[in-house]
């Protein structure tokens, strides 16, 4: 009988994450899904402007800017200057889930992109990636997310594990695939992104409770994982 250990399986991800065949059917899906992330962020950043600077997104650009820091990476929409890869990521995974209408995969419960993309975004300004080597990195970070999303779903109750638990799957499959994506883009081989994989799941975090309690800091979810995945694929190199 084969090795079926957490240590086995992560192997085997993080091998798919590095050789991976992207198709041009896949190219067009990832295309799509990053100019949707976009658009949400946009789309986002402008009802914050126009509802005031209490709301999460805002909140957040202000905290991190405050953090310092010159990088490489932009934040959607802002004024202000570059970021180092993490904190960009942080805002703009923020951004991409504040209208809570980014793109969802419904067998896995999750919003898949809103973490990916803007990890992806961020990393493939930084270390000036290819298009090609951004867009392997979005597609094998969305398909860890789903894959892991997937496994956590009860079909007899219809729905996830993490929610039955009271987690959010969504910012823990999340802070995972943006791990991975990260980890490709640094060009790490594929014993280094499992390690950053593994790294990733002490990081991956966020409980559900603000969609019973009306709180907002769900929506900072997407973010800290895609924060989440960049150190967690930085500490692995």
């Amino acid at each position: 009988m084969g090795d079926t250990s957490v240590t086995e399986f992560v192997k085997q991800l993080a091998q798919f994450a590095y050789g991976a065949k992207i198709t041009a059917e896949i190219r067009k899906d990832v295309t799509e899904r990053i100019l949707d992330t976009i658009g949400n962020s946009l789309a986002g950043r402008a009802e914050s402007i126009k509802s005031g600077a209490h709301e999460p997104d805002l909140a957040v650009e202000r905290a991190v800017r405050s953090w310092g820091g010159v990088g490489k990476s932009v934040v959607i929409g802002g004024n202000g200057g570059l970021l180092p890869a993490a904190s960009a990521a942080l805002i703009n995974g923020t951004l991409a889930h504040v209208l809570d209408f980014d793109d969802t995969h419904l067998p896995s419960v999750l919003h898949p992109s809103a973490s990916i993309i803007p990890a992806a975004l961020a990393v493939a300004q930084e270390v000036e990636a290819t298009p090609d080597q951004l867009i392997h990195a979005i597609a094998i970070g969305i398909e860890i997310c789903n894959r892991l999303g997937m496994a956590s779903y009860i079909p007899e109750i219809r729905n996830s594990l993490f929610f039955e638990k009271g987690f959010h799957a969504t910012s823990i499959c999340g802070t995972i695939g943006a791990a991975a994506a990260a980890a490709y883009l640094y060009g790490l081989n594929a014993d280094r992104i499992a390690d950053a994989m593994g790294i990733a799941v002490s990081m991956g975090a966020g409980v559900i409770e603000a969609n019973r309690t009306g709180g907002t800091v769900k929506r900072i979810h997407c973010g800290w994982a895609a924060h989440g995945g960049i150190t967690a694929a930085a500490f692995a190199r």
